[in-house]
């Protein structure tokens, strides 16, 4: 019987290898966070395919996302319209881990498929290659669990030198680690802090251009119930700063490589030095800061269970030029989950979300009624212990 079993688990892999259409397990931000505490389970959702499996001891996990964010994990700018580009950019996902429950410690590793571009290497006959990104995972749950940590540091580094003898360089670094701490206590349930870094440097010969980001978002929940509704309030406060005096306020959050700035590698190349991209004359540094109160809300019953995170709060963008004053805004989102379960092993999920907030344009920040709308559904079928 366990034969049989692990023939039909291995059939499973086999076809989220071949899948290439749909995407993948864990991404190459910190939803790793959840891997350790993960059961046995095949996943297939707008974004994600794959399966996490082992036993008591050891777990591995395998599968595709499909770059959501934009190419190499949202480190190149993304321009669909370039034939260069690929439609469909996976993340290939792999990962090992020992679990106990004094500590639990995983690795993993995330290869993103980017752009094909021409790569020169001194030769007047250039050879189309494809650029790569690489991220390597730590992962590590202690006491019992109630702490968890999760550290990807996403890397690309493209090199060439044009048939002139002209050296460039592309160097892209990306952090987005995440550290929770579960107290135990009725009042406070849960401290959370998520820690992010982006390095960007380019280099054309003598013209060099780089900039850096900073930030955090620290997060205190709170419990209570009230009849068959479990309550979760919690107080976000998230602040990201510029290193240098280079970045506009629209990239603090590091997403891409400056939006509408360049379509190819190529492109980015010729940009080094031009004050467009790397000798601003801003007065001051980026800087934005959030302080979003939210209510999460949760119910359930033998066969579907909801949650929702309606959130109002407060937004400040600042300015970079002296002349100009700091944008105040309301900043809103509402985030709700499904999961219909049928059966004890097979759930149906599906995640929506709406969110208003400042929309940045050039050297100013233009608050507007905008309208993002998420959504993801899928399937989970939980699996047995090996």
């Amino acid at each position: 019987m366990k034969t049989i079993r692990k023939i039909f688990l291995t059939a499973i892999a086999l076809l989220s290898m071949a899948s290439m259409q749909v995407f993948g397990m864990y991404g190459v931000d910190s939803d790793w966070i959840d891997f350790l505490t993960d059961g046995n389970q095949f996943k297939a959702r707008l974004e994600t395919l794959g399966f996490t499996l082992g036993n008591d001891t050891i777990k591995g996990t395998f599968g595709f996302d499909n770059g959501a964010g934009g190419t190499l994990g949202a480190l190149i700018s993304q321009n669909e319209g370039n034939p260069d580009w690929y439609d469909f950019i996976p993340h290939t996902s792999f990962g090992i881990g020992y679990t106990s429950s004094a500590i639990s410690v995983g690795v993993g590793y995330t290869l993103s498929i980017g752009q094909k571009f021409q790569k020169y290497n001194g030769s007047a006959n250039p050879k189309t290659t494809v650029a790569t990104g690489h991220t390597p995972i730590l992962v590590l749950n202690a006491l019992d669990n109630n702490f968890r940590m999760a550290i990807p540091i996403q890397v690309v580094s493209i090199n060439d030198k044009t048939a002139e003898g002209v050296k460039q360089n592309l160097t892209a670094i990306k952090l987005n680690s995440e550290f929770r701490y579960y107290t135990g206590m009725d009042i406070l349930t849960q401290i959370r802090l998520y820690l992010n870094y982006g390095y960007n440097s380019i280099k054309n010969g003598d013209l060099k251009s780089k900039y850096e980001t900073l930030g955090f978002d620290f997060r205190l929940y709170f419990g209570a119930v009230v009849e068959d509704v479990e309550l979760e309030p919690f107080i976000k406060i998230a602040y990201n700063t510029g290193l240098d005096k280079n970045l506009p306020t629209a990239n603090l959050n590091f997403d891409v490589i400056e939006e509408g700035k360049a379509s190819d590698i190529v492109s980015e190349f010729q940009y080094a030095g031009q004050s467009f991209y790397g000798t601003n004359s801003f007065d001051k540094t980026a800087w934005s800061l959030e302080l979003m109160p939210a209510l999460g809300l949760s119910a359930s019953s033998d066969i579907v269970s909801l949650y929702l995170e309606p959130a109002l709060g407060l937004e400040i963008i600042g300015s970079q030029y002296n002349n100009q004053k700091d944008t105040y805004s309301l900043a809103w989102n509402v985030y709700g989950e499904i999961s219909i379960t049928p059966i004890q092993n097979l759930e149906w999920y599906f995640e929506a979300e709406l969110g208003d907030g400042a929309v940045a344009s050039g050297n100013t920040t233009e608050v507007g009624k905008v309208l993002n709308f998420n959504a993801s559904t899928g399937i989970t079928w939980y699996l047995p212990s090996l």
